[in-house]
């Protein structure tokens, strides 16, 4: 039974050491030759387009329609968890219809959605008009809360 046990944890380690945060559905249609400096650039021109896209919330505005998310882009590794030790590519604005009531999500925490493209908004950041591209989310993961515990055990809003 040890044996068994030696030889088969360390493959059960390897497979969810290896998991995406993005589900292979929304993987499999998304469209990964949309980068965020194109979308950013011309949001217009990948409207209805579903995005994987990551980083680090810098804001959570409760609206009448839903949730707004302001999100700090880093780009993605291979299992959809951003980078934020590569330079960000800008910010984007993640909203829901639904009211999110996930603690963990708010100011700092690291996350990874999936989502379509839907146009842009021009709002101000820093006293000056930033033009944001909207995703509406179809699928969001908190990866890291802010306060740096793993949140792996959760299941994902909207999957």
């Amino acid at each position: 039974m040890r044996k068994i046990l030696i030889l088969v944890l360390p493959a059960v380690l390897f497979v969810t050491g290896c998991a995406h945060q993005i589900s292979e559905k929304s993987l499999a249609l998304a469209d990964r030759t949309v980068s965020f400096s194109k979308l950013r650039e011309n949001p217009d021109a990948y409207r209805g387009k579903l995005v994987i896209l990551g980083g680090t919330v810098a804001d959570v505005t409760y609206l009448q329609e839903g949730t707004q998310l302001e999100v700090i882009q880093y780009e993605v590794d291979g299992r959809e968890t951003p980078d934020t030790t590569n330079v960000s590519g800008g910010r984007f604005l993640a909203i829901t219809p639904d009211k999110l009531q996930i603690p963990a999500c708010r100011p700092g925490a690291l996350v990874s959605l999936a989502g379509e493209v839907a146009g842009k908004k021009v709002q101000p950041l820093k006293g000056e008009g930033y033009s944001y591209p909207i995703i509406i989310i179809k699928e969001l993961h908190i990866i890291k809360p802010p306060d740096g515990n793993s949140l792996s055990p959760w299941k994902p809003y909207g999957a």
